[in-house]
């Protein structure tokens, strides 16, 4: 289990219109709509959301939505920081956050709180809408389409944004030599619709790649180079 290319981005513009926010090991996302921002993911912690949006000078009521990639709780922390945001998430995720199906207990759970992501989530408080498979929301001139990719967890949604910005979540990692590859196995519920997933995630057509840990990339061709020709 290899655990040393977790690389998150430091906070900061990323494109013209896409903002990282780094929170301990994890990113989120914010992308700039017409007259607002969409987030993606809500990161590890509401402290450092907030200094990180302070440091790139955007406010948290200026944010309209939020699209979760899953609901672990290191993607989860700093939701209560957007009070003018819409939620969304994966219909097939609710079972995660309802409590109808546990995450995980013992080894994984001690491991993953060691490392900062404490995926034992308490009971989801917020309203949410839900998304189905390759189903599209717009939202202030921006064009989301939710991409089921379970495996992570059974509901694990990638984003793709108008049609340039793919934002992945947990639902892959790209290594330092730039290729794409599977995230920390123990980390992933379902190891087999993991693995389909990536060849799933390899098909889509985007400009970008964003990773919740471990970077982005724009040369798809080079981080699916390993998958496509397979």
């Amino acid at each position: 289990m290899d655990l040393t290319h977790i690389s998150p981005l430091e906070t900061k513009a990323v494109t013209q219109n896409v903002y990282a926010v780094q929170t301990g090991t994890v990113n989120f996302f914010l992308i700039r709509a017409d007259s607002g921002y969409i987030a993606v993911d809500a990161g590890s912690d509401m402290e450092q959301a907030e200094e990180g949006l302070y440091e790139l000078g955007i406010s948290p009521e200026d944010v309209v939505a939020i699209f979760l990639t899953h609901g672990d709780s290191d993607h989860i922390a700093a939701i209560s920081l957007f009070p003018n945001a819409r939620l969304y998430l994966s219909e097939d995720e609710v079972q995660m956050i309802d409590g109808t199906t546990n995450r995980a207990s013992g080894l994984f759970l001690l491991l993953s709180r060691l490392l900062g992501f404490d995926v034992n989530n308490p009971v989801f408080p917020y309203e949410y809408l839900t998304l189905t498979h390759n189903e599209e929301v717009e939202i202030d001139g921006v064009l989301i389409q939710g991409i089921l990719t379970p495996g992570h967890t059974p509901g694990t949604m990638c984003f793709l944004v108008n049609e340039r910005y793919l934002f992945t979540g947990d639902a892959m990692s790209i290594r330092r030599n730039g290729r794409a590859a599977r995230m920390v196995h123990l980390f992933d519920m379902d190891n087999n619709q993991a693995s389909e997933s990536i060849s799933e995630i390899a098909t889509i057509q985007a400009q970008y790649i964003f990773t919740s840990h471990h970077g982005y990339s724009d040369d798809l061709d080079f981080v699916f180079e390993n998958i496509r020709d397979r």
